[in-house]
């Protein structure tokens, strides 16, 4: 019969077992072998563009909406989103995989309340299940200053108008009828 090597898992430094040598390897009980680590999912976010709005003072903003695409690497992600107060998604919270969900982003109407100027900063889109992929998106609104072009006069019978900067005559006092040019 020949020696032969064996791991007995116990606590002491060598047996003999029926004049068989065998060493004994010692381990910590903690030391148990783990499964290979799976990598986290991820938060992605498309398109990577960012947007801007624009319209007069008081709307309509174009576009009328914009659309991001959430999903997830891998597995599912829960996901929150952060807009400007001029700016509301469709939705703030929820769950994706990859699959996706569709974010719509409306101006609302706090953009009508705004004066002339650009407003900001972003859209921000959290991974709340483990912060990989988490991001933002540049989001932007312009309020256009009224056009310079316009101007009232008042007409010879004692009515106003509005003239556009051609001389034609746009609008009446009497309910905003428009006139032919």
């Amino acid at each position: 019969m020949s020696p032969f090597r064996a791991t007995i898992m116990a606590t002491g430094a060598s047996v003999t077992l029926l004049g068989i040598s065998a060493v004994l390897l010692l381990t910590p009980a903690d030391a148990e072998e783990k499964p290979a680590k799976q990598s986290q999912p991820s938060l992605i976010v498309t398109p990577s563009s960012s947007v801007t709005f624009s319209g007069r003072p008081g709307g309509p903003f174009s576009p009328s909406l914009f659309e991001f695409r959430v999903s997830s690497t891998t597995g599912s992600v829960r996901y929150s989103i952060r807009a400007p107060s001029w700016l509301t998604a469709s939705s703030t919270s929820g769950t994706t995989d990859a699959r996706g969900v569709t974010i719509t982003l409306t101006v609302n109407a706090n953009a009508s309340r705004l004066s002339p100027g650009e407003y900001g900063p972003a859209v921000a889109f959290t991974n709340v299940s483990n912060g990989q992929g988490s991001t933002s998106r540049s989001a932007k609104l312009i309020v256009q200053a009224p056009s310079s072009g316009a101007t009232t006069k008042v007409a010879p019978s004692g009515g106003g108008y509005l003239l556009d900067n051609r001389g034609g005559y746009l609008l009446d006092e009497r309910g905003g009828r428009l006139l032919a040019q």
